[in-house]
């Protein structure tokens, strides 16, 4: 079975397109990326619809309990007091396996600050 490879992200409310794809690229680059994780009371952003339009994948809801429980390798003390995990991106990442996964990529803020992006790897989602 081949590994799977999902991008999570982290970003504001006024995340732009621009922006997702400035953390994408700089997270998900040499991996061929297989979906989105979001937290799912972020997930009705229309600019992370219009970017998973633009490529092509599926958006997964990474739901609070299972971020809580992921192992993120960044520690923002400011996201653990907010959100109860060390890193928001990472822990949607590897929130939606079903297997164990790991961190391929950690945290990459996009150029605007309003977006980041991190990448896990697993066999099921």
């Amino acid at each position: 079975m081949r590994p799977v490879y999902v991008a999570g992200f982290g970003f504001r409310q006024r995340a732009t397109l621009d922006s997702f794809r400035s953390a994408f690229n700089k997270a998900a680059h040499g991996f061929e990326i297989s979906a989105i994780a979001v937290p799912i009371d972020k997930i009705d952003n229309p600019a992370l619809y219009d970017f998973a339009n633009e490529q092509g994948l599926a958006i997964y809801p990474a739901h609070a309990d299972a971020m809580r429980q992921a192992e993120t390798e960044t520690r923002s003390p400011v996201t653990l007091e907010k959100r109860h995990t060390g890193s928001v991106a990472e822990a949607a990442a590897l929130a939606i396996f079903k297997d164990p996964s790991t961190l391929v990529a950690t945290r990459q803020i996009s150029d605007d600050r309003l977006a980041v992006c991190a990448v896990a790897k697993g066999l099921e989602i």
